[in-house]
């Protein structure tokens, strides 16, 4: 039987030469580059970090203050936000540590169709 391809099977496999050597070895002033672009990426790390907390928090706030605002009892809330009564109550008694932004979001958006109704 022929094949109609062209494959040898014997001999080596041709690779190219390894560049290992050329690399060059690190000098003192790319050290000290790296540090700095390090220590101002680990800097934006932070300051994001921070805006998203602030973020959360007046998001959060707004929260509180349009529940504030509407003054609906505890089971109403339960029925609107859709939660648990006892996840309820931790957003009466402004204890919404673990709350995520997009949840607290969700929450803003369930009141507002519940208002425009």
């Amino acid at each position: 039987m022929n094949s109609t391809t062209s494959n040898p099977t014997s001999g080596p496999i041709p690779f190219p030469k390894s560049r290992r050597g050329e690399v060059a070895v690190a000098t003192e002033a790319d050290k000290a580059a790296d540090c700095e672009h390090a220590a101002k990426i680990h800097e934006l790390c932070r300051d994001t970090s921070m805006a998203l907390q602030e973020l959360r928090h007046g998001i959060l706030n707004v929260l509180y203050d349009t529940m504030e605002k509407l003054n609906l009892n505890t089971m109403t809330l339960v029925q609107v936000l859709d939660e648990r009564p006892s996840a309820v109550q931790e957003l009466v008694d402004r204890d919404a540590d673990g709350i995520r932004i997009e949840m607290i979001v969700e929450y803003l958006e369930r009141l507002q169709t519940y208002y425009q109704q």
